[in-house]
């Protein structure tokens, strides 16, 4: 692979693992060393709206990179969880509405297309519902009042996979390549091993697999 390589995309491309105390630390450096080319833009908690907003920054600063990988969803995924346990009868709606993600996405692509560079897109990392409802509950939250509003703890996961899914949709819709990081993580059946004890963060393990995936990808594909 010749050219530079950008990554756009939230904490999960910074290869962020929180600690027992659950402070955030960064690997990606570590983890990217020796890929001078790989030109990360990725951003905490960052949303698709996020990342079109920072590569349209980008392009009209001139965007000197052949491909740029484009890895959002988990955060448009998420929900204000302390607000469904103070009112689990009410409406709630996800950072990102899905159909609003799907529009976003895909004029990220475009937008990278337009300036002459080659979009790349990436399906999720699955996540651990139940340790991400542990965690979030662990400030107070009501974890009875929330699984009254989810129905039961795996919607967690069935709603972020549903993003995972639009990925994929946009990645055939708009022709982009898609590189399969789901795949490699759910043929292993201890694949919760490589998922931090927030349950939606990898740990170091997790991060090999996913850029290492990335990576055998990108030799096998790319010129």
């Amino acid at each position: 692979m010749t050219g530079s390589f950008y990554l756009y995309g939230d904490s999960l491309l910074k290869a962020t693992v929180p600690d027992e105390e659950f402070r955030y630390h960064f690997h990606a450096p570590e983890l990217l060393s020796g890929h001078p080319e790989v030109v990360s833009r990725a951003m905490m908690g960052a949303t698709v709206r996020k990342g079109l907003q920072l590569v349209q920054r980008d392009a009209s600063r001139g965007l000197d990179a052949r491909y740029a990988l484009v890895g959002y969803g988990g955060n448009d995924s998420d929900f204000d969880w302390q607000a469904i346990s103070d009112d689990p009868g009410a409406e709630h709606k996800p950072k990102t509405e899905l159909p609003e993600f799907r529009r976003l996405l895909g004029e990220t692509v475009e937008l990278l297309r337009q300036k002459g560079v080659q979009p790349l897109l990436m399906t999720l990392p699955p996540i651990d519902a139940e340790k991400y409802l542990r965690f979030i509950c662990r400030g107070g939250a009501d974890r009875g009042r929330i699984l009254s509003w989810l129905g039961d703890c795996q919607m967690i996961y069935r709603y972020q996979e549903l993003y995972s899914d639009t990925v994929s949709a946009v990645a055939a819709e708009h022709g982009v390549p898609l590189i399969p990081v789901r795949r490699a993580f759910l043929w292993d059946l201890n694949y919760c091993r490589m998922i931090s004890a927030d349950g939606i963060h990898l740990n170091l393990e997790g991060y090999r697999r996913l850029f290492g995936t990335i990576a055998d990808w990108a030799r096998e594909h790319l010129a």
